[in-house]
Parts: C-alpha cells; sequence; structure tokens
C-alpha cells in the first residue's frame, strides 16, 4: 500500500472553519491511498469542507486543487478493494472541467453530470470555510500538521 504524509493548515488568513481534523479522521486513510493511486503531483491540496446538497443535509466535501475537481467524502469510507477505489473515482468525484453543465435542465438523467449552482456553493464553502490540507504522494514522512 502507498503511503502520504499531511499537513493541515488554513487557506487564507484568519477566518471560521466548518470542519475540523476529526470531522474527517475517518476518510483520512482512504484519501490518503486514494492520492496514491490517483494523484497526478508530488503535494495535492485540499479544502475540506460541510455544505448542504440539494436535499438541505450537510456533507463533506473536498475540493482538489491540483485534480480540479470536487471529492464527496461521505463515500470515503476504509476499503482494502482495488474496485472500490476505481469506484471512488468514478462515482465520488466531480472533474470540474468535463462534468460541469450549466442548469439542472442541462443534467436531465446523467448520473454524472452536475449544475454549475450546485459546483458555486460547494467551491464556496470548501474555499470560504474550509480546512486545508495537503498530501504528499508517495512520501515515507511521519504526519504533519501546520
Amino acid at each position: 500500500m502507498a503511503s502520504a504524509s499531511w499537513c493541515v493548515g488554513q487557506s487564507q488568513g484568519v477566518r471560521r472553519r466548518s470542519v475540523s481534523k476529526p470531522d474527517y479522521a475517518g476518510q483520512l486513510a482512504t484519501l490518503r491511498e486514494y492520492v496514491a493511486r490517483y494523484g497526478k503531483q508530488s503535494a495535492n491540496t485540499f479544502y475540506i469542507a460541510k455544505a448542504r446538497d440539494d436535499d438541505g443535509k450537510k456533507c463533506l466535501y473536498a475540493y482538489w486543487k491540483e485534480d480540479n475537481s470536487i471529492l464527496i467524502l461521505e463515500h470515503f469510507t476504509p476499503s482494502g478493494e482495488d474496485a472500490y477505489y476505481d469506484w471512488l473515482h468514478r462515482k465520488a468525484r466531480v472533474d470540474l472541467a468535463t462534468d460541469v453543465v450549466p442548469t439542472k435542465a442541462d443534467v436531465g438523467w446523467s448520473s454524472f453530470l452536475t449544475d454549475r449552482a450546485w459546483v458555486n456553493r460547494i467551491m464556496r464553502a470548501c474555499m470560504n470555510t474550509g480546512e486545508r490540507l495537503v498530501i504528499h504522494k508517495n512520501m515515507r514522512s511521519a504526519t504533519r500538521r501546520t
């Protein structure tokens, strides 16, 4: 299994965070392994926040800067199965370059497209109140916080 180190800090100045490490501790090992498998850069920056979904329920999301994507962290539960990580990559990730359409009507019956308003809401939460997390791909160094 690949390893990764991580550090946490605020993204910009002093502001109120919507999450802290205990809120996503259960997803952290899965997120590290996910980065080891799919990360394209040596340092991968995430902004993790809680935001309301379309049903009004607060869910945990992460904006992955280097991948230009949003991850739905609710699905990042521990698993050692290769097929599980493939599923996460296809179903719990929104590629901001290819999976976003202007309106809900444009989404239609698609199972992978999402509308611009949803993306804007999640991005605003992640960038304005999210906790910054950096995961270094394939490094064997100790975990560190900033």
